[in-house]
């Protein structure tokens, strides 16, 4: 595995050398779940993209004179290249950290470099957003499928410096691509939901367990080179971990027209039984 700052080094170079993705980036999922604790805080719904920006101030320069701080550098509108959206990640920042860890061209890894799909150096950053109680960042990285496939190289992972948490990847082939698809981790304190969706649909609603009020959310917009669209929520989940706190997700169409809907739970942490 390579070194993040290294990495992130490079990326930033070829940024601005070249202006496009540099490296083979694959974006995947392995079918294995991998759950670490995150620090307390009190969970939330998230669907949000994270807007990061740099806060400078006057520096004095030689001869005490003053000197106007280095421009931050502009964050890029979602979905971003990877070596775009890497000249704008701090070292050492929750963000570099997770996209360390979702960038990883090693195909032994639990990082991007282990999906068979599209063009391995054409990886988007499709979502970033926060988690709750500043215990890090949520991210969304995808590979636009070729015109024949029919399968998506994708992959979601949360976290900071010290725990990261990719809930599950591919190795090798994904699956065949579905109208909706979800995927549930957590610890303690809540649950993290994350999937992609039909384009038709507006919306995206999971109904709660005990009868709760349902949770609506928008899909995150890929761009027109992904056949889907993703969304990121954070849940809280109290009490008992025997049931969770998410039953079942319905896809909207503009109308409220129910689309598909699948279930989560029943031992099968993925959400893939469509009714």
């Amino acid at each position: 595995m390579i070194h993040l700052r290294d990495h992130l080094h490079e990326l930033a170079e070829a940024a601005a050398r070249e202006g496009h993705t540099a490296g083979p980036m694959a974006a995947i999922r392995r079918g294995r779940q991998r759950r670490r604790r995150l620090a307390g805080g009190t969970a939330a719904l998230l669907a949000a993209v994270l807007v990061a920006g740099a806060v400078g101030a006057d520096h004095l320069g030689r001869g005490g004179r003053h000197q106007a701080p280095a421009s931050p550098p502009t964050r890029p509108r979602f979905p971003a290249k990877l070596a775009m959206y890497a000249a704008t990640v701090a070292n050492g920042s929750a963000e570099a950290a997770v996209l360390g860890m979702v960038t990883d061209p090693d195909p032994r890894s639990e990082g991007l470099g282990a999906c068979k799909g599209g063009r391995p150096e054409d990886v988007r950053i499709v979502a970033v957003g926060p988690l709750p109680g500043r215990q890090g960042v949520w991210m969304i990285a995808a590979r636009p499928p070729l015109p024949t496939e029919r399968r998506l190289c994708w992959m979601f992972a949360f976290g900071n410096q010290r725990h990261l948490s990719s809930p599950a990847a591919y190795a090798g082939q994904p699956p065949p691509l579905t109208s909706l698809l979800a995927m549930g981790s957590g610890d303690p304190s809540k649950l993290v939901v994350d999937g992609y969706v039909t384009k038709q649909a507006a919306r995206v609603r999971l109904i709660l367990a005990g009868g709760k009020p349902p949770l609506d959310l928008e899909p995150l917009q890929s761009g027109s080179d992904f056949p889907v669209n993703f969304f990121v929520a954070v849940v809280p989940w109290p009490g008992s971990k025997e049931k969770l706190p998410v039953e079942r997700l319905i896809a909207l169409d503009g109308s409220g027209r129910t689309i598909t809907s699948c279930w989560l739970g029943g031992g099968d942490p993925s959400c893939g039984r469509q009714r």
